[in-house]
Order: structure tokens, then sequence, then C-alpha cells
């Protein structure tokens, strides 16, 4: 491979990878757990699949010490459902990863409960997405 492919190649492979997780706490559990969101899974668009997590102190029956979530979020509508809950334990193992996928989560899109967890994770989504990109400027 010639230098400049590779010195290309090389630049190119740390912006190609997924942006590392940015974790923001937007509140509490019912357990008095925290409640963050990962900004780095946010985009200016009204439709997120935001990743949320919380914590658990103790841990729950099975050793779940954090949960996290992937959730279909409508900003526009202030609807969610959750595509899938990973639970890990106190070294990071997973212990159960249940994923129900995208397209039945659209199915089953509701306003969250009152009060919930859900609801603190459509508000925080929502208001800490980026703002959309400026308009592009049209050539003359």
């Amino acid at each position: 491979m010639r230098p400049t492919l590779m010195l290309m190649a090389m630049i190119a492979a740390p912006a190609m990878a997924a942006p590392a997780p940015r974790w923001t706490a937007v509140g509490a559990g019912a357990g008095g757990g925290a409640i963050e969101i990962d900004r780095g899974s946010l985009n200016w668009r009204p439709l997120q699949r935001a990743w949320w997590r919380i914590h658990y102190a103790p841990a729950k029956a099975d050793g779940t010490v954090e949960e996290r979530h992937l959730e279909l979020v409508d900003c526009s509508s202030g609807e969610s459902a959750v595509i899938e809950t990973v639970s890990l334990d106190s070294a990071g193992r997973v212990i159960a990863d249940q994923r129900d996928g995208e397209e039945l989560a659209a199915q089953r899109m509701d306003p969250p409960t009152p009060g919930t967890a859900g609801e603190t994770v459509v508000e925080g989504a929502c208001r800490l997405r980026p703002p959309p990109p400026p308009p592009r400027r049209k050539r003359r």
C-alpha cells in the first residue's frame, strides 16, 4: 500500500469509529439510582434512539447493578418504547439482554407514565439532543 493511502486510512479510522458514550444525569429512578442518558446517541431529529442507564444500590436479586436501555423516543409526540434492555453485574458482565427490535418498539409507542423513569428519559433525551445543523448556503 502506498504511504499516502496508508496515512489517509490511519487518519480516517478514528473518525469512522462510534462516538464514545457521554453519560449525562437527568434524574433519579424510583429506587434513587441515577438515570443517565448517553448524549452521544442523540441526534437533532425528532425521532431518537437514545441509550440510557440506571444504577441499583443495592443490587437487584439477580445481581443487576446497572440496566442500559435503548429507547425509541419521538420528541414531536412525546411517546417512547424500549428497543433493548441490557442488565449488567458489578463487574460489567451482561446478565441478560432482551431485544425486541425497533419495528416492534415503533408499534408500541405510547406516552410514558407520569413520574416514571420513562418520562424522565423522554424529557431528557428531547432536551439534550443537539440543535439542527445550519441551513446550507446557496451558491450563486
